[in-house]
């Protein structure tokens, strides 16, 4: 810690010397937003940690802590006042550079159009499913006053994390029972609270051991609670958005069978660079993937409640893969791309806001359907070319190729 703690003055030093006159605006607000987050954390994770050993390394870590927290801060400060001043809205890839992209990074060619099409036919298809759902639960109501009546369904501050583990074990068993896939281990994730530099971004996340870890097989799936000093108001906001279903849709794609299952896997391929290459498509994709074919196999029992906020889920990543392709190459503004996300993913307006930044600096949050799509594609090819392959077999072989570019994946699986 100490070592890192004095190394982080050197780091943005560099930084420093990287930036150019101007930069576009969402990197500078990013810069910002991470500054900010650092500091929080250090100022409540470090003393917890310092505490745990003697006083002469507890004090000399206090004060490299002061003087790192300061350099951070005086690096936000040069953000806000010299760089943000000079910002501009050149954040966009252009059509060029966004095929470059997929292409060095997926290894998929196709046209730009084409990958847009597939893209609203999948969120057009979603759509429908979703409204026709939120009239199954009541047709008087609107989508939003019918996804508020899901959300009424929640823990308490205190049973969040108990009743995380019992979801957990139920998803598990449920895998199982339905003889979905291989689970290659009998370790559980332990539920804990998410780590403070990480609650601004992470509603739930999972962190799992390394594909080289050999002494610890502990895995920890992160739930960000309700904060102690929270009004009582936002408190019942947060455990409303951490409502039941929402919360199980979210430990499938975390935990049983998406990123958790899935890093078991890549632990038992033979290969090195199978283990530690990380698709971000099959990788985003792949858990995308399992939260629609958990409820195509059973899960819930056919709850519309369950069905409804997956759907928005869906939703959501149907509009950030239509708005990263607009931002990059159409040139859509950030105004026209929360618009379409209101729209499209029924969201209010301060989160739609915040999905479409996130697609100006990072183009590659079209993986997630983009991923889960080409899975879609190859499942029907392999069932095609084996009819009488279970499930299971399916999803063994899928990941027994780890984590790779997603336009080599039909090879991959279908290759005898």
């Amino acid at each position: 810690m100490l070592t890192h703690l004095k190394n982080v003055p050197r780091f943005l030093d560099q930084a420093e010397a990287n930036l150019e006159e101007a930069l576009p605006m969402p990197f500078v607000e990013l810069g910002v937003i991470a500054s900010q987050g650092i500091v929080t954390s250090f100022r409540r994770n470090i003393p917890e940690e310092a505490a745990k050993v003697s006083q002469e390394l507890r004090d000399r870590v206090m004060t490299q802590t002061e003087k790192t927290i300061e350099r951070i801060e005086a690096f936000q400060g040069r953000l806000e006042k010299e760089w943000r001043p000079r910002a501009n809205q050149d954040f966009p890839l252009g059509p060029d550079r966004y095929r470059r992209m997929l292409w060095a990074q997926e290894r998929i060619d196709l046209p730009l159009d084409e990958l847009e099409a597939m893209g609203q036919a999948n969120l057009e298809e979603n759509k429908e499913a979703f409204l026709e759902t939120a009239k199954q639960i009541d047709p008087k109501k609107t989508p939003q006053e019918v996804m508020a009546l899901a959300e009424e369904d929640h823990s308490t501050a205190d049973a969040l994390l108990p009743e995380t583990e019992e979801m957990l074990e139920e998803l598990r068993q449920f895998l199982l029972d339905k003889d979905i896939i291989t689970i290659p281990s009998e370790v559980r994730p332990i539920v804990t609270e998410t780590p403070y530099h990480f609650r601004a971004w992470a509603t739930a996340a999972m962190n799992s051991p390394g594909p080289f870890e050999v002494q610890g097989d502990e895995a920890y799936y992160y739930v960000t609670p309700v904060e102690p000093d929270w009004s009582e108001e936002k408190a019942e906001e947060w455990l409303r958005y951490m409502n039941r279903p929402s919360l199980k849709n979210i430990s499938v794609h975390e935990c049983y069978p998406g990123h958790y299952v899935h890093m078991l896997h890549r632990k038992l391929l033979p290969s090195k660079i199978g283990r530690i290459y990380t698709g971000y498509a099959f990788t985003k994709g792949w858990a995308h993937y399992t939260e629609q074919m958990a409820l195509e196999e059973g899960l819930g029992e056919g709850d519309p409640r369950l069905r409804l906020l997956q759907l928005q889920d869906a939703l959501l990543r149907n509009c950030r893969y239509l708005c990263s392709i607009g931002l990059h190459t159409k040139g859509k503004t950030l105004d026209e791309a929360t618009a379409f996300i209101m729209e499209n993913a029924f969201m209010e307006q301060g989160p739609a806001a915040r999905e479409a930044f996130r697609g100006t600096f990072d183009p590659g949050y079209l993986n997630y359907t983009l991923g889960k799509l080409f899975i879609l594609q190859v499942r029907e090819k392999f069932f095609a070319a084996h009819p009488e392959a279970t499930l299971r077999e399916f999803h063994d072989k899928l990941l027994a190729g780890g984590a790779p570019p997603i336009g080599l994946l039909e090879k991959l699986v279908l290759a005898e």
